[in-house]
């Protein structure tokens, strides 16, 4: 369903079929892309540094990563803290307790897309709950996230005790 340039409704991905998840230990902020042969899913395991939830940081933004358009076409995944509920201060994962929400960001500005967002350990066992799908179209808006409801994300929950990283995996 990712980067199913404007076909038919996507199904969801199926939960036996995580990321693509290796038997090496997960670098932080690394990117891994397969293609699901079996659906043409193009799917995306971004692991994240889990120390970065206890940070001030504004954002966590992934490294680059390309996708097929017309063409490649680069994306990145940014991870973005939960507001504050009394709107002062900046918001940072800190304040927020690691809860935050995921966004898709396409750097040429073109083409519809329909994506899931699930967060994961990087294990195979995880069960993973897919959120979606997101239609949109990156001509008119370069950012997308989950619809409002959908959004939020406790990454705390999928951070590996053993690697101290998470998952964020697009589909």
């Amino acid at each position: 369903s990712l980067l199913s340039p404007e076909s038919s409704r996507p199904q969801s991905p199926q939960l036996n079929n995580p990321c693509p998840v290796g038997l090496q230990v997960p670098q932080p902020h690394t990117i891994r892309h397969s293609l699901n042969m079996d659906n043409g899913m193009h799917q995306v395991f971004w692991h994240v540094d889990a120390s970065k939830l206890k940070g001030q940081e504004r954002q966590t933004v992934s490294p680059s990563f390309e996708l097929p358009f017309e063409g490649q076409v680069s994306f990145r995944l940014v991870l973005v803290p939960k507001p504050n509920p009394d709107g002062k201060g900046g918001a940072s994962f800190k304040k927020a307790n690691g809860v935050g929400s995921v966004h898709l960001k396409c750097e040429a500005a073109k083409g519809l897309v329909n994506f899931f967002v699930s967060i994961s350990n990087g294990r195979p066992d995880f069960n993973r709950e897919p959120r979606g799908p997101v239609k949109h179209n990156f001509a008119e808006l370069s950012t997308c996230g989950l619809r409002k409801g959908e959004e939020m994300w406790d990454f705390t929950k999928a951070v590996d005790k053993e690697t101290q990283t998470f998952a964020v995996c697009l589909e």
